[in-house]
């Protein structure tokens, strides 16, 4: 009989033993309890789902067969056996239907024209803003004055020496001599005339004379030169009052001519220079964004000082910019109808017309722009909910419409 001792041990050895043969296959195969009822389906259960499953993809494989068969059948093809159906070529590609949707795409507003103002080859200090961001103004309205006193001294300078010019070239006209002295050298004239009279007479008084004896040689040689003389002066007087009807040289008036026009160019300029201290509209636009205030100066010419006074643009001509992708663009052309959707407001439709593709792309994305011109609905003021850059969706059709931003005749 076994001491104290050494019962535990074979009663523990013996549950071990009991346990291994419960976890033997043939006792779990031949064991009729739910856990060896479990263990016994599970490895079918795993290859009917894997028979479903190839046979799904078996059907799915011969249906794409019997697809490619009749797609070459259409096209007058024969596909290759047990092989995949051939591509077809992009001028076999099925027309688009008319009126069909081609492209939806997000875009953003833009102005047709938008300019940033500056004043134009003046700077100076801006002295008065006379606009705020949103008012709308018409083409020549004043929206704000520089400072302008230096230019006004410019402007007195070159008109100062216009009229010196003219006053100078009126002085070599024949216009310019006044009666007193046209008279005056008449009368000359007239003197010397007389006293060639008497010259010559005087000499043909001593002419009989000397035959006589009475008149000396020397006398006679004394009457003659003084006749020579008379008649110099005549000759003289005579082209003198020529002269004074004539006027100065053609020459010298038309150097007069020539420093009149240079002083009436410098006085445009000093007079374009004065205007532009006044910054105008150059159009009918919205003003978008302030860019200068009351004491800033602004110098268009200059670097390192400002330049605009604002940014403003046409509100009434706006146009949405899309991307389209490279593979797209040949869906796309001139004049075909759009609809644009702002973001803002997604029941607003607007009418669009396709209006130019960019001629170059952009490497980085591959795209190329285009620009859908967006037209106003009746009734609605130009900038009232429609702004530039706001997130728009454009749908493109196949479909053109007119060019509706041409002018009415």
């Amino acid at each position: 009989m076994p001491s104290a001792a050494e019962t535990p041990t074979h009663a523990t050895n013996g549950e071990l033993i009991n346990r291994v043969q419960q976890l033997r296959l043939t006792n779990q195969l031949g064991a009729g309890t739910s856990g060896a009822s479990r263990g016994s389906w599970l490895p079918w259960v795993l290859c009917g789902m894997m028979a479903i499953t190839w046979a799904g993809v078996g059907v799915r494989w011969y249906k794409a067969i019997e697809a490619s068969k009749d797609a070459g059948a259409a096209n007058g093809q024969a596909p290759a056996a047990n092989g995949p159906a051939p591509t077809q070529s992009n001028g076999n590609k099925p027309a688009v239907a008319s009126d069909a949707l081609i492209l939806q795409i997000k875009g953003t507003l833009t102005p047709f024209l938008q300019i940033n103002l500056s004043p134009d080859d003046v700077s100076g200090m801006v002295e008065e803003i006379t606009f705020k961001e949103g008012d709308r103004v018409k083409r020549g309205e004043v929206l704000a004055r520089i400072k302008k006193e230096r230019y006004v001294h410019d402007y007195d300078s070159a008109k100062a020496a216009k009229e010196a010019c003219e006053y100078r070239l009126a002085d070599l006209g024949k216009e310019a001599v006044r009666p007193e002295e046209r008279k005056q050298a008449q009368g000359e004239l007239d003197e010397a005339k007389a006293a060639w009279v008497r010259a010559d007479q005087e000499i043909q008084r001593m002419t009989m004379q000397r035959a006589s004896g009475v008149v000396s040689k020397q006398d006679l040689e004394r009457a003659d030169a003084d006749l020579k003389g008379a008649e110099a002066r005549v000759s003289r007087l005579e082209a003198s009052l020529a002269l004074l009807n004539m006027g100065s040289r053609k020459e010298k008036v038309a150097a007069a001519k020539a420093d009149l026009t240079q002083t009436e160019a410098r006085l445009a300029e000093a007079k374009r220079m004065l205007d532009n201290c006044e910054v105008k509209a150059p159009i009918d636009g919205t003003i978008l964004t302030k860019l200068a205030d009351r004491g800033v100066l602004v110098s268009p010419m200059s670097f390192n000082v400002a330049a605009g006074i604002c940014s403003m643009a046409d509100l009434s001509d706006l146009e949405a910019e899309i991307e389209v992708r490279e593979d797209q663009i040949k869906d796309v052309r001139v004049g075909l109808r759009c609809e644009v959707s702002p973001m803002a407001d997604t029941n607003r439709n607007y009418v669009g017309r396709v209006d130019r593709v960019m001629p170059i792309a952009d490497d980085t994305k591959n795209i190329i722009k285009v620009r859908v011109k967006v037209q106003l609905p009746q009734g609605e003021a130009a900038g009232s909910f429609l702004k530039p850059k706001m997130s728009t969706v454009v749908r493109i059709f196949n479909s053109e419409i007119p060019d509706f931003t041409a002018p009415k005749k």
